[in-house]
């Protein structure tokens, strides 16, 4: 299904206010967009890391999706840069693919980087400016999609299953994050 005029006039605000690179500027593998299920009703906003290979370059997260599992697309909506940049995956009005039998209504955010502290690999520091990007693209999210009540960890969408994703870093800045967009946890 076609992206309605509002959607497409709303895609526009949201890259427009964070300087957001399109997906076609970056990307080298087309998405099979005829293939991807629409999603407007947002919800929630889940949080991601890259984990332990820590990329962040956008273009292998692509390649992952979808030349490794073989995806039709990015499956988040959002990449973050440490430096500030956010790169668009996946179009905000098709349905993301990063919370495993539980996309509708989420809205993926990767924060490119390995945010979760362990002994046996190098981790990256989660900076103020990177956490507050974040929080800006929430806010501007929150105020295109209202219905938007919690923001979680990819782990805590996914309660009783053993994932450390978005890294004890990200989950540390969640309550904050939380409190100061008026969102409750998963």
């Amino acid at each position: 299904m076609s992206p309605n005029p509002t959607q497409l006039a709303v895609r526009a605000s949201i890259n427009a206010k964070h300087a957001v690179i399109d997906r076609s500027s970056w990307g080298i593998r087309q998405p099979v967009s005829s293939r991807l299920e629409s999603d407007w009703n947002y919800q929630a906003i889940a949080l991601h890391h890259s984990g332990n290979w820590g990329k962040k370059d956008p273009k292998d997260i692509e390649k992952i999706h979808m030349v490794d599992n073989g995806w039709d697309d990015v499956g988040y909506h959002y990449l973050v840069h440490p430096s500030g940049s956010i790169y668009e995956g996946r179009k905000i009005y098709h349905e993301g693919a990063h919370v495993l039998g539980a996309n509708p209504g989420k809205i993926g955010v990767l924060l490119l980087g390995d945010y979760d502290e362990q002994l046996w690999d190098w981790d990256d520091e989660l900076s103020a400016s990177h956490v507050n990007v974040v929080n800006g693209l929430i806010a501007t999210l929150i105020g295109h999609f209202p219905s938007i009540r919690q923001l979680g960890g990819h782990k805590e969408f996914l309660k009783g299953q053993d994932y450390t994703c978005p890294g004890n870093l990200i989950l540390q800045q969640l309550a904050p994050m939380r409190a100061r967009h008026g969102l409750s946890a998963p």
